[in-house]
């Protein structure tokens, strides 16, 4: 398993992180009629927000931009893979998550992307290596730091750097999961505290569902 460090990430930023994301898209869809789709761990959004343009790396050192996006559907998944806990937890229900939806179409089995926002330490090797530990399918995306704020900030995905003394540092993130349609909108968001078993329910119903 990669070499992960065994300190964790403030809880106080944790709740900070989670408040933020679920503020930010609350005040911003919560005024529109609600949609049909229950769900037990996420949030519809209705409507479907656009995704800004943007261009990254994969794993593979190959392009991966919005068009990548286009027919298929998405869940993408903030972190970096230094991360003591919630990352490789939440690729773990992940990959859980994949085989409980092996039996739908194959239009309609999403694509799981790990997107890093630690550019500074996560090469395309690394990432490779991470990714692939959980699941070999899984795509693994870096990029440049404004690369990675123009994605960041068109899906209000907020990044604490948190300095030590040192010259090592923790990336404070949440562990939102965001779901993307095939036609590159954003969806659905999902807040933590992942189960592989809810969640796996939630997207089929919103994959089966959706128009």
């Amino acid at each position: 398993m990669p070499n992960m460090p065994k300190s964790r990430v403030p809880m106080f930023s944790a709740i900070a992180i989670v408040a933020m994301v679920l503020g930010a898209w609350s005040a911003q869809f919560m005024r529109n009629d609600p949609p049909t789709i229950t769900l037990s761990s996420g949030t519809l959004l209705h409507p479907p927000r656009t995704v800004a343009d943007f261009q990254l790396i994969s794993h593979r050192d190959e392009s991966f931009s919005q068009a990548q996006l286009l027919g298929h559907w998405s869940v993408l998944f903030f972190g970096y893979t230094n991360c003591p806990d919630i990352c490789p937890t939440t690729l773990s229900a992940l990959t859980q998550v994949k085989t409980s939806l092996a039996n739908l179409p194959s239009n309609q089995q999403p694509q799981f992307i790990f997107i890093s926002v630690d550019p500074g330490r996560d090469t395309t090797t690394q990432i490779n290596h991470y990714v692939s530990f959980f699941d070999q399918t899984f795509i693994g995306l870096t990029g440049t730091p404004e690369q990675l704020d123009k994605l960041t900030q068109s899906l209000g995905v907020p990044v604490i750097i948190q300095k030590q003394n040192d010259a090592h540092y923790t990336v404070d993130h949440a562990a939102t999961l965001f779901l993307i349609d095939p036609k590159g909108r954003m969806t659905a968001i999902f807040s933590p505290p992942h189960t592989a078993q809810t969640l796996a329910k939630d997207l089929r119903n919103v994959i089966q569902q959706t128009p």
